[in-house]
């Protein structure tokens, strides 16, 4: 029986190899993903995150807390860039505090906070119930996007924090609906849902 080779193997042994290599690759992650878990649930990374926003925050205890990013892509012909932002922040009813964080150094760096007032805004664009939020001023202009999720692992060092935050993506979801219903009422607009496209056309 003729088996074509290449670089002196068979199609079988090829398919092998590759998945050979599959689940070795299939195997880093999963003892990686429980490495990070076991972090995680020390709450070091957390506790970190936390103390940021009890030095910058005023009255922080008031506030609920949490740990959010936000990622981006952009194209320029073939190459795509991806932009990667990382905050903490503390949200009530009337304000949220943002303090930007950076991972520059292995070790999570802040400045200070900055507050953002809920009758400031002119759009809140997002999706009921999603996890992410597109804060717009009053001239339409964007101010903030951002995203608070439950389970962030260091998948890479894009990635930089070990931090399980159930409760406070329930609360953030709960939190930016109030706010898209309360700010669009307001200003009389219907936000699209779309990132970047805030704003439904009349």
């Amino acid at each position: 029986m003729l088996l074509t080779t290449y670089y002196g193997l068979t199609i079988p042994q090829m398919i092998g190899i590759s998945v050979a290599v599959i689940a070795v690759v299939v195997v880093f992650v999963l003892i990686r993903d429980k490495i990070n878990r076991k972090k995680a649930d020390t709450g070091e990374d957390k506790k970190k995150v936390w103390d940021i926003l009890q030095r910058t925050v005023p009255d922080a205890e008031n506030y609920t807390k949490a740990y959010a990013s936000w990622e981006w892509e952009t194209y320029q012909g073939r190459q795509t860039t991806t932009t990667y932002w990382y905050y903490a922040i503390a949200f009530n009813r009337d304000r949220l505090y943002i303090v930007p964080l950076s991972n520059k150094t292995g070790e999570l760096n802040y400045s200070d906070s900055y507050c953002i007032e809920k009758n400031s805004l002119g759009i809140v664009n997002t999706k009921q119930g999603a996890n992410w939020v597109e804060l717009y001023d009053k001239n339409q202009k964007e101010i903030l996007s951002l995203k608070v999720v439950g389970e962030n692992l260091k998948d890479d060092k894009y990635h930089p924090v070990n931090i399980i935050q159930p409760e406070a993506e329930t609360a953030f979801i709960a939190w930016k609906d109030g706010w898209m219903n309360e700010v669009n009422a307001a200003n009389n607009v219907t936000a699209t849902g779309k990132m970047k496209k805030p704003l439904k056309k009349r």
